[in-house]
């Protein structure tokens, strides 16, 4: 027997008017050039999204460290296929949210990951997407940080 029931008299809808009571922060991070321009303009106009600018390469710390004090909700990754690999995070599970999102030139055809840094990011992420949709790292953010 299956029972289904409504609360109210639409179905699958968000209640009106509802949102989280506080944003999500969320942490961005690049690896590459190309990755680091496209997150640079994601913070414009709001104020939970963390950037950690210009790091250490050398001191390893947890993707989801704070930020000016700030403990992030989630933490997105995002890789330019094809760009050097200098990533000065830990490459463990975090206690947040982990996705991991691969960049690729239109037209392209994915091919097996040969690095082990973003072999291991793969491993741990929640949620891994490739895609040549540059706005979609964009309406990722959006969706997690609201």
């Amino acid at each position: 027997m299956i029972v289904q029931s409504f609360l109210g008299n639409r179905p699958g809808l968000r209640i009106e008017d509802y949102r989280n009571s506080v944003p999500r922060h969320v942490k961005v991070l690049a690896i590459g050039r190309s990755a680091e321009s496209i997150i640079s303009d994601f913070n414009k106009g709001r104020d939970n999204i963390l950037l950690t600018g210009p790091l250490d390469p050398d001191r390893r710390q947890p993707m989801d460290e704070p930020v000016d004090g700030i403990s992030p909700n989630a933490v997105i990754v995002v890789y330019q296929r094809g760009e050097d690999v200098r990533f000065p995070f830990q490459t463990e599970r975090t206690a947040s949210m982990l996705s991991f999102v691969v960049l690729e030139e239109t037209g392209t055809r994915s091919g097996v990951e040969s690095n082990k840094t973003l072999k291991a990011i793969q491993k741990v992420a929640d949620l891994f997407v490739t895609t040549s949709d540059r706005e979609f790292v964009n309406e990722l953010i959006d969706n997690l940080a609201c």
